[in-house]
């Protein structure tokens, strides 16, 4: 992406111009401060709007070109601890489906860790820790397995900026994580990484929930078909994931890229719809 210009009564008003055009983070952002500004006379005569240059930072090449250490070379520290499960349904192996509490599984013996599981632990943490040291946040990441996925949670005072607008961010960083640690394995040996935060995703996950039950009643009650708004695909498999335990109405997708939305039908209205016929 090529450098645009903004301006503003301050460098923060200028930067957050951009932000809010761009619709990204500051944190994503190369800024270039080229003019400060001035308040000129008596805050009157000559007075000159801070101007900035920005682009979109490259995140995905950026953490590509960092090294993850070796396992061999990683530095010793206490082992990360008993594997944790988290009961799923039976459609979905996402640690953050529906149905589950997590559960902390009794201590394994070494020899029964998935060592590989471990490793790749390891090196997505550090191949996070890297992106975070180059976004002005103080963080840290605290790694476990769940379920064959790797759960990276970043935890400090303001890891909250990390979330972005309706996950947009934590979404971003997880998207990285996965292409940089699987792009050289076959489909079947992907093991899946999941960035959170502030339990970020099983409260998003509580709230999809609670929609998709309001709109399954809202459907039968009327025996006409519902709209969900436009929402990202992570978001309508969920909502796919949660209704199809649903017997009395089901799913289906519609629409184009940022438009694809779900529509929840209820099988009443549908059967007598036939019989009709």
């Amino acid at each position: 992406m090529s450098y645009k210009e903004f301006t503003g009564k301050t460098v923060k008003d200028a930067i957050a111009k951009a932000c809010k055009e761009l619709s990204v983070e500051e944190a994503l952002l190369e800024i270039e401060v080229l003019e400060e500004s001035a308040r000129g006379f008596l805050g009157l005569v000559g007075h000159r709007n801070a101007r900035v240059r920005v682009r979109k930072r490259d995140i995905l090449k950026e953490v590509l070109e960092v090294k993850a250490p070796e396992a061999e070379e990683l530095p010793s520290k206490p082992p990360l601890g008993p594997l944790m499960t988290i009961t799923a349904t039976e459609h979905s192996a996402d640690p953050y489906a529906t149905g589950g509490d997590q559960v902390e599984a009794p201590t394994h013996d070494a020899g029964e860790i998935d060592t590989d599981k471990m490793r790749i632990a390891e090196e997505a943490k550090a191949l996070l820790e890297g992106i975070l040291v180059r976004i002005p946040v103080e963080t840290a990441v605290e790694v476990s397995v769940s379920n064959g996925s790797v759960i990276l949670d970043i935890t400090g005072d303001k890891s909250g900026l990390l979330i972005g607008k309706r996950g947009q961010t934590l979404d971003a960083l997880q998207f990285i994580l996965n292409k940089a640690l699987n792009r050289e394995v076959s489909l079947e040996d992907k093991t899946e990484i999941i960035v959170d935060t502030e339990d970020y995703r099983r409260r998003k996950h509580d709230s999809l929930r609670d929609m998709a039950v309001r709109m399954s009643l809202r459907a039968r009650k009327s025996l006409k078909p519902v709209a969900f708004n436009p929402m990202p695909a992570n978001e309508r498999r969920i909502i796919h994931l949660i209704l199809a335990e649903d017997k009395e109405v089901y799913t289906k997708s519609y629409g184009e890229g940022p438009l694809r939305r779900i529509i929840v039908y209820p099988r009443k209205a549908m059967a007598n719809k036939r019989r009709r016929r």
